[in-house]
């Protein structure tokens, strides 16, 4: 403002000085702000940990109700698969079905000792069936 444009009322010269304090203090706290490099960085860093978080916890959800959708699926195609092998037990007749049954106690009571008898029956065909392809 140049001397013609001040206001003649006191008031009105108050009210003048104390809008040009409020500008002027705006403006020296955007300079400080400006200016203060490492708390801006600070700052965005606290943003960016804020952010990882919340995707880190989405992303935990996620994987929480997938793994739930597969145990879920895995339980259900175990319990179909112990139904439909106890049925093809109950056709067997009663001597075999007790064989069976002495037979599944048998791998429930030493899981290891089958697993490896298993394993060694597939090493025996699968050298058996290299050996036929050789000749």
């Amino acid at each position: 403002m140049s001397g013609k444009d001040l206001p003649n009322d006191p008031d009105a010269l108050r009210a003048d000085v104390e809008r040009t304090r409020r500008d002027l203090g705006d403006t020296v706290e955007a300079l400080v702000h400006k200016a203060d490099v490492p708390g801006r960085v600070k700052e965005k860093t606290h943003e960016g940990v804020e952010q990882v978080k919340e995707t880190a916890t989405r992303a935990n959800a996620a994987v929480s109700a997938a793994a739930g959708k597969t145990t879920a699926a895995v339980s259900h195609a175990a319990e179909e698969v112990g139904h439909k092998a106890a049925h093809a037990v109950e056709s067997l007749p009663p001597p075999v079905q007790q064989r069976v049954e002495q037979g599944v106690q048998q791998v429930r009571r030493h899981p290891g000792a089958v697993a490896a008898v298993a394993a060694a029956v597939l090493m025996l065909l699968w050298r058996m069936m290299r050996r036929g392809r050789t000749v």
